[in-house]
């Protein structure tokens, strides 16, 4: 996956992987944390979500945002008029469908979309890259811990060592999410070498909001 930029910037240091920082639900966080070099910000639209972030909010959330930083709007099972309605003002975005989607759905858009995998045992995510070939990425994350729980964000990750393999064998690029922090960072990398690392609960002083300090530390780990 190296040297495949999925996002609009070209990766944020010298092993060229690119990371999002997903669940931003705050104008002013947005800002304290715009000069750092990361790839996308991500925007959670599930109303469940303890990172929600109203439809009607994105505009002056998206338009703190530099220029360089690629926007991504998570849909956990929406409703289809939900997401034209959001695309029709937005469509710069990059869209992520982390709930039981089919392709024919995440493609009825017309934008390029991410597909999520709950990695659970080895073959989830070649499975993933057959179903979803027009896909711009496979996005890698835990299954969630419990039935009730909010799927992404918790924390959690699985284990990687049983994706490795696979990851290698991908033509499509991966993204690597679910329990990522600035300790297991660089070592996520070297194993799997996914595209983009994408990071929410491992950079937040509290859900939905982040800590720059710890987006720095993030950063400074995969250098």
């Amino acid at each position: 996956m190296q040297g495949r930029f999925l996002f609009r910037s070209s990766g944020s240091g010298p092993h060229a992987v690119q990371v999002k920082v997903c669940g931003f639900t705050d104008e002013k966080n947005i800002s304290s944390v715009a000069s750092l070099p990361i790839d996308a910000a991500g925007f959670v639209l599930f109303r469940k979500s303890s990172r929600y972030v109203p439809s009607d909010r994105l505009d002056s959330l998206i338009r703190m945002l530099p220029e360089r930083v690629t926007p991504v709007l998570l849909f956990v099972n929406p409703d289809p008029d939900e997401v034209s309605a959001v695309t029709r003002r937005h469509p710069e975005v990059l869209l992520q469908f982390h709930g039981e989607e089919t392709p024919e759905f995440c493609r009825a858009f017309g934008l390029p979309y991410m597909k999520a995998v709950h990695f659970e045992k080895p073959g989830d995510l070649l499975r993933a890259e057959a179903r979803y070939p027009d896909a711009a990425a496979i996005l890698a994350d835990c299954p969630a811990p419990d039935s009730g729980a909010v799927p992404g964000g918790n924390g959690t990750a699985f284990d990687w060592e049983l994706a490795r393999s696979e990851a290698a064998s991908l033509t499509l690029p991966l993204v690597l999410a679910g329990g990522l922090n600035a300790e297991n960072a660089a070592a996520a990398y070297s194993l799997l070498h996914p595209a983009a690392l994408d990071v929410s609960s491992g950079v937040e002083d509290s859900p939905g909001i982040k800590s720059r300090q710890k987006i720095q530390d993030f950063l400074g780990a995969l250098r």
